[in-house]
Order: C-alpha cells, then sequence, then structure tokens
C-alpha cells in the first residue's frame, strides 16, 4: 500500500521533483530537502529562485540570488556550474551532453559540453530558455516572440516573432514544433519544419487562466 510520509518545512518551497525514487524540495532560502531513508537536507544558495528538473540527466539544475547556477544530484552532492555575484539568476535550462543554459537580462550563457561558455545577447529581457532535444540549439523567449540559436557554431540567429509577453518555452519532443507560454492567458507555438507558403503559427487562446507549464 502507498503511504504518506509527512515533511514539515520551514519556509516556502519552490520547487518539488523526483529524481528516481527519491522525492526532492527546493525551498526558497536555498535548502534542497530529500526523503532518502530519513529527510536530508543539503545547502545550495544563499536565496534560491529557481529549480528545474534536467531532462538530460537524473539531476536538478537551480538559479539564485547568489549568482550562482547549480547542479544536484540524487545524493545532494552540489556542483557550481557559474556563479556570478551579485546577480541573480531565475532561468535555467538543461540541455544535452552535459550542457546547461542560464539567462541575465538580455542575456543567455551557456556552458558547452567541453567547459567553454558562450553568450548570446538578445535585444529584450529573456524569460526562459530550452534547449532542442537534439543538438545544441535554445530557444530563448523574450517579449514579441523567440530567438533561436546554434550555440556551437556561427549559424545566424533565426527570429520567431509574435506580439505579447513570452513567459516560458518549450520544444516538441521530436523538435518540429516550438511552444510559449504567454503573459495572458494563451499559448502560441511555430512549426519549425513548415514548408514554403505553410502558416507555421499556431494560435491556442480562451484558457480560463495562465498556463503555467
Amino acid at each position: 500500500m502507498p503511504t504518506v510520509a509527512p515533511l514539515d518545512i520551514d519556509g516556502h518551497v519552490v520547487a518539488a521533483h523526483f529524481l528516481g525514487d527519491i522525492p526532492i524540495f527546493a525551498t526558497a532560502a536555498g535548502t534542497i530537502h530529500r526523503l532518502d531513508g530519513g529527510e536530508k537536507v543539503t545547502d545550495a544558495h544563499h536565496g534560491l529562485l529557481t529549480c528545474i528538473r534536467d531532462p538530460f540527466s537524473a539531476t536538478l539544475l537551480s538559479g539564485g540570488e547568489d549568482g550562482r547556477v547549480q547542479r544536484i544530484s540524487h545524493y545532494g552532492t552540489v556542483s557550481t556550474i557559474s556563479e556570478t555575484p551579485r546577480k541573480w539568476i531565475s532561468v535555467v535550462a538543461g540541455g544535452p551532453q552535459g550542457a546547461v543554459a542560464w539567462a541575465q537580462g538580455k542575456s543567455s550563457f551557456v556552458k558547452l559540453p567541453d567547459g567553454t561558455v558562450k553568450e548570446v545577447k538578445e535585444e529584450r529581457s529573456v524569460e526562459a530558455i530550452a534547449f532542442a532535444p537534439k543538438g545544441l540549439r535554445i530557444a530563448a523567449a523574450r517579449y514579441n516572440g523567440v530567438s533561436l540559436h546554434w550555440v556551437g557554431t556561427n549559424s545566424p540567429m533565426q527570429d520567431l516573432d509574435w506580439k505579447g509577453a513570452h513567459t516560458g518555452v518549450t520544444f516538441s519532443p521530436d523538435g518540429r514544433f516550438l511552444v510559449t507560454m504567454m503573459q495572458e492567458n494563451a499559448l502560441h507555438g511555430w512549426k519549425l519544419d513548415s514548408k514554403s507558403g505553410e502558416s507555421r503559427h499556431m494560435r491556442m487562446t480562451g484558457y480560463p487562466a495562465k498556463v503555467k507549464s
């Protein structure tokens, strides 16, 4: 029979995830709580802003008020990906081959598998980042659309324009579609493999509330 294990956590819980069969809770104070044969606590940040599950590995990625981007394993081990003092990191994303992306204001940063860091500048503040399922390609959501970048090459940026504030972004599992969450109660999508003359836009409106994920 399933059992319910109570866990009394002080402060606000920003995110909850499973790594394997281990439940993990990340708090705004920067502590990571794991239920693994009892409660275990790890200090990851001095103020945590975001914590996501890396879809390409069995780890979590987090960003905080301390300017750090951290990778957290299911053992609770914390490794620092990047540290920029006096910068708040509220946008992070995991990519193939261990790549990690994060945003600061109008810039996206990608740490490539070889350890080098590439900066991509935008005209607007970056609200969300996602990696394509294959290749080192990122989508950066911003006001009035999304920017697509091949970060491992010098290929030109591709703009996907649509009026409004785009607050989240994700690729379809096959990489053929890109969908954003918007400030209003709507989603917007693009067909990335559309042929010449075909409409590439997918408007999705009428939701009773803002779509969060």
